[in-house]
């Protein structure tokens, strides 16, 4: 049986694949983790943590994923805040699949963009959080 973490993060990365502003933005391009070589303009997964939230016969926990969006655009943030507000458009209060647990629901609690080190890349942080019951 797939844990809840993965089952939230393949219903995730399954929902961002298929928003056709997303796609329009990056196409397929997500990756589970920074990549070597960062493309031009992608999605990653970052950091995720989760903390029980039990309550009577049910067992769940809240979730929190970091999904990050980059775009080397030059010293500019415009183009990465279009994408990271895409990705709050197709995440936000979604009713999202997941195999064998149930999602509660899913919303964004923050989106943060600035200028990564490099000083020409945007990054983009969405700060997603669900409650997943588990069975």
């Amino acid at each position: 049986m797939a844990s809840p973490s993965d089952e939230l993060q393949t219903a995730i990365y399954a929902a961002l694949v298929a928003d056709a502003g997303v796609g329009a933005l990056v196409g397929d391009a997500i990756y589970d983790g920074r990549p070597a070589v960062l493309p031009d303009k992608c999605i990653t997964f970052g950091p995720s943590d989760y903390v029980p939230d039990d309550m009577d016969c049910i067992t769940g926990r809240q979730e929190t994923v970091q999904v990050d969006c980059w775009w080397a655009s030059n010293r500019r943030l415009k183009p990465v805040k279009t994408l990271a507000d895409a990705v709050k458009a197709a995440l936000h209060r979604a009713e999202l699949p997941l195999g064998t647990h149930a999602l509660a629901f899913i919303e964004v609690e923050a989106v943060r963009v600035f200028m990564d080190g490099d000083g020409a890349t945007g990054h983009g942080v969405v700060i997603v959080t669900a409650m997943v019951e588990e069975r």
